[in-house]
């Protein structure tokens, strides 16, 4: 659910509506707002659904919508923390450079999902075992997001639940019209607790909407039974 200012008015109808067609968590975009000066009122607005929610303030670096300063951003980020939703989505190269950030998420006792995303290519499976390795000292919740120029892409992020300790919560798919089959199957031949959708217009690369992935999962509940 991307926060956007002059809609801000509708946003409780629209997770509602996203509620009654049966998702089980929320993902809001704050990075998706112009305007910072009202965010406790937002945060208060939404409190109501925090418990299966995520933060996310993404910046422009890692294809978010957010192009204020790294310093801003950190101070927005410990706002979010402090709201205590389910998670708050941290990207792997901001806390791995900011030591005080991650002694605040630890202090405060912040469940975090720490999230990498490569808008370019799927690295290969040693590389990416390896990311997961590091990115598992702040987080059992890991998101790796990557590009699929081929389909062999697609097949390399799905192999990497085979891959991994168990006690790793992973999500991870591909962007793209190629990747668009490892975010249904990220769940169904992967482990991955969640995958996302979208209730308007896609904010990612291949990402489907609730009903389209609804329809999906359907099928397949349908073949298994």
């Amino acid at each position: 659910v991307p926060l956007i200012d002059e809609e801000l008015a509708s946003i409780e109808d629209k997770v509602e509506q996203a509620l009654k067609e049966g998702i089980s968590f929320i993902e809001f975009r704050f990075d998706y707002l112009n305007n910072f000066e009202n965010i406790n009122e937002i945060l208060e607005r939404i409190s109501k659904y925090k418990k299966q929610s995520i933060y996310t303030l993404r910046p422009v670096t890692e294809g978010g919508k957010f192009g204020e300063s790294d310093t801003k951003r950190i101070i927005l980020l410990k706002e979010l923390a402090l709201a205590k939703p389910m998670l708050l989505d941290l990207e792997y190269n901001t806390i791995r450079t900011n030591d005080e950030l991650a002694d605040f998420i630890d202090n405060n006792e912040i469940r975090t999902l720490i999230s990498w995303h490569n808008f370019a290519i799927t690295p290969n499976e040693e590389n990416l075992v390896d990311l997961i390795d590091k990115m598992r000292v702040f987080s059992h919740f890991i998101k790796i997001v990557t590009t699929a120029n081929t389909m062999e892409d697609t097949i390399r992020i799905l192999k990497l639940y085979r891959l991994i300790d168990t006690s790793i919560n992973l999500i991870a798919f591909s962007m793209g019209e190629l990747g668009i089959l490892s975010r249904v199957l990220c769940n169904i031949i992967g482990d991955s607790p969640f995958t996302y959708a979208t209730i308007g217009n896609a904010i990612a690369p291949g990402q489907l909407t609730i009903n389209q992935m609804k329809s999906i999962y359907s099928l397949f509940h349908k073949k298994l039974i």
